[in-house]
């Protein structure tokens, strides 16, 4: 009897996603139970108009008044299926068909005293209890344990009716016979469609966690604004007039790593890296890439810093500091290169396996030179920074340094104190 229970009224492990299913679906049903009450009161119209024609006075009058008793309820339905209480009101239903049956039977008995459609009252009954029915597996969208509810009193009121107006128990059983099968049909679409709509929620919910993953996973390898600009299916690339660049490297990192195995390795880059990292996230600076043990930064790009090139001779000082906590960690005389330049780059992400946002331009070769350039431990920078950061970084006197490619230039090292 559980088992059964739970297969019929079936409800999400999460009381969160049973109410946002409860929620979204009945959201979505507004339009379709709006047109439901706009059939309706074409067909009650449609009665009012004919009933002239083929009605005796007093009976046109019994289904004019019925009609004007009902059409205010269909149009307060209409209404209140579009206001923000209706989607978590899941007993509105109730309240609204448990209004109407009176109603309605009291319509469907005044048509029959007629005479007009030569049937026997528990046919005509029938028929039109059979469209309600239709009318409500609809209206009551998510509503299992209601809609089974309401018509379980529905069939009880219309035996209730055909016993009380004195027709014979074969009449009643006959009845009976015809109308709780059509009753449990209706039951069973309506329980199928929530089923079904259970199973679309639930992919959808699925689809959606796996979205938000994949999505992680692109803003973890790109900034978030560029990650957008790519899924909405724009070339990205973009012109920066002026940005700081920092590119880092580990002093004999080759001849270190050949001492130590392969998991040492990792793990001395990974405490490398992190503490480099950490050090973006605290200037405010954006990672590009690492390639090996050399790690390179920007600021003054994509993600907004005030004065980035400040940020990034800070970020690269944080760096130097960090060596000696490297150092006493692994026991080994740790030490960078670091060089930093200033000028205009171009940005963009060029589609291949890997994605990653890039950037090129002489000021980058530059930066990169520089960082060869720099004595352990030491922060060498280009005459563009040195001129954007001298009023807030102290430095030691321009020494000239040939870069490849380029010539002979002026650097100043970073007065470390």
């Amino acid at each position: 009897m559980a088992s059964l229970a739970r297969l019929l009224f079936q409800r999400f492990a999460d009381s969160r996603d049973e109410q946002r299913y409860r929620l979204e679906l009945r959201q979505r049903q507004t339009k379709f139970i709006r047109a439901l009450m706009f059939i309706g009161a074409a067909m009650l119209s449609v009665y009012v108009i004919l009933a002239p024609l083929y009605l005796s006075l007093a009976a046109t009058f019994a289904v004019l008044l019925s009609t004007v008793a009902m059409a205010p309820l269909l149009a307060f339905y209409a209404w209140y299926v579009g206001r923000p209480g209706y989607a978590a009101n899941r007993w509105v239903e109730i309240g609204f068909f448990a209004l109407m049956e009176p109603l309605h039977l009291y319509y469907i008995y005044t048509l029959h005293s007629t005479g007009v459609t030569g049937w026997p009252f528990y046919g005509v009954l029938c028929y039109n209890q059979m469209l309600l029915l239709s009318f409500a597996s609809l209206a009551f969208a998510a509503s299992v344990r209601q809609f089974l509810i309401w018509t379980t009193i529905t069939v009880a009121m219309v035996l209730a009716l055909l016993v009380s107006i004195g027709y014979p128990s074969n009449v009643v059983a006959y009845t009976t016979a015809f109308y709780a099968p059509f009753a449990c049909l209706v039951g069973y679409i309506n329980w199928a469609s929530d089923d079904k709509a259970r199973a679309l929620f639930e992919a959808g919910t699925r689809l959606d966690a796996e979205k938000r993953k994949s999505d992680a996973l692109l803003y973890n390898v790109l900034p978030q604004s560029i990650a957008q600009r790519l899924q909405s299916g724009e070339a990205v690339a973009d012109a920066f007039p002026e940005v700081t660049i920092v590119f880092v490297d580990i002093v004999g990192f080759t001849r270190m790593s050949q001492a130590m195995d392969a998991g040492q390795v990792v793990t001395l880059l990974n405490a490398y890296f992190h503490k480099a990292d950490a050090g973006c996230d605290l200037f405010g600076i954006e990672k590009v890439k690492t390639i090996g043990d050399a790690y390179m930064a920007v600021a003054g790009a994509i993600v907004p810093t005030p004065k980035p090139a400040k940020a990034v001779v800070d970020f690269a000082c944080y760096l130097i500091g960090a060596t000696r906590d490297i150092s006493r960690e692994f026991g080994l005389d740790f030490k960078l290169h670091i060089g930093i330049n200033t000028g205009p780059v171009v940005g963009g992400v060029i589609a291949g396996k890997k994605m990653l946002y890039d950037y090129w331009g002489d000021a980058i070769n530059v930066a990169s030179r520089l960082e060869g350039a720099a004595p352990p431990n030491g922060i060498t920078v280009s005459q563009a920074t040195y001129d954007a950061t001298k009023d807030s970084c102290r430095y030691h006197p321009p020494r000239p340094v040939t870069l490849k490619g380029i010539g002979e230039v002026p650097v100043y090292d970073v007065d470390l104190g």
